[in-house]
């Protein structure tokens, strides 16, 4: 079979100075909806394209992080991006860059050690950095995109790299995945919600002796929570907040957010109330979900 990308359409190789936000530029195009790999030594990508090619739909967006260890494999790669895309179509190359002093911060501040840091060759950790910043200088002038993050926190490199993810060719509307949980407090609040809210000021479906065994699925059981003044207008309010605070949250990075929706026994009103918000509040291009962690209790 002979080597081809007409299965992929946006093969993006990621390199730069160690220290520099490789990971978390990863992670991006990960959350991105890309396949990724991390620290793939040149001599496999050959391998993987071809592998690839007999995988379909997996592989239609790549990003890979790549190991360049020396020119030897640099001059390799440079080879083979020309050998499968010489009008540089679908093959772009992202490089991260930072100054020698921020780089040296972040080691210490992590107390990681630098992976190319050589005893014989380096006396210090900036000696390390400037040799390996010579030695991928070439990359770096070839590379499509460059980005220095020295004065760049996480959530600004996550934003300047969604940005350059939507010029691409295999570009679509990012989907930011939000998820209403309802759940009971007696069985503790939810470790992993974004945002809590608690019910427990509406009516109580539980002291109505024909609706006790329903959950808030049922209908009857979701009039009586619903049709109220209180439920209608926290609805109408709490939808709104989330319809502001969505885009805003998106803006930081936010790819998933779960909300919890608390009652006392998470059987009722907490089921419904998730279920009402789900439909109302606004949140264009976005996967929305309900789960009910308690209902069956």
């Amino acid at each position: 079979m002979a080597l081809s990308l007409a299965h992929i359409q946006s093969l993006v190789l990621v390199a730069g100075l160690s220290g520099a936000g490789k990971s978390h530029a990863l992670d991006t195009f990960e959350d991105s909806g890309f396949f990724t790999l991390d620290n793939l030594p040149v001599p496999l990508l050959r391998q993987l394209i071809e592998l690839s090619q007999t995988s379909a739909g997996k592989y239609t967006k790549t990003a890979l992080q790549l190991d360049i260890e020396n020119r030897d494999r640099m001059q390799d790669l440079r080879n083979l991006i020309d050998e499968l895309d010489p009008k540089r179509e679908k093959v772009r190359l992202v490089f991260l860059d930072a100054k020698t002093e921020t780089i040296i911060k972040r080691y210490s501040e992590t107390r990681r050690p630098h992976p190319n840091f050589d005893g014989a060759k380096d006396k210090s950790l900036e000696e390390t950095i400037q040799r390996e910043r010579r030695r991928l200088s070439p990359l770096r002038e070839s590379a499509h995109f460059v980005i220095d993050t020295s004065s760049m926190n996480v959530h600004e490199l996550r934003r300047e790299l969604i940005s350059f993810i939507e010029t691409l060719p295999a570009a679509s509307a990012r989907q930011m995945r939000i998820n209403f949980l309802s759940f009971g407090f007696k069985f503790g609040i939810p470790i992993d919600c974004d945002l809590v809210v608690d019910v427990r000021f509406l009516p109580n479906p539980h002291f109505v002796e024909s609706l006790r065994d329903k959950t808030g699925l049922d209908p009857n059981v979701a009039n009586y929570v619903l049709n109220n003044e209180q439920a209608t207008e926290f609805v109408k309010r709490y939808s709104e907040l989330l319809t502001f605070l969505l885009p805003r949250y998106q803006f930081e990075g936010k790819s998933y957010l779960n909300i919890g929706i608390g009652c006392t026994g998470g059987k009722h009103r907490s089921v419904a109330i998730a279920t009402a918000l789900a439909s109302k509040v606004v949140a264009p291009g976005s996967l929305i979900s309900v789960k009910h962690r308690d209902a069956e209790r």
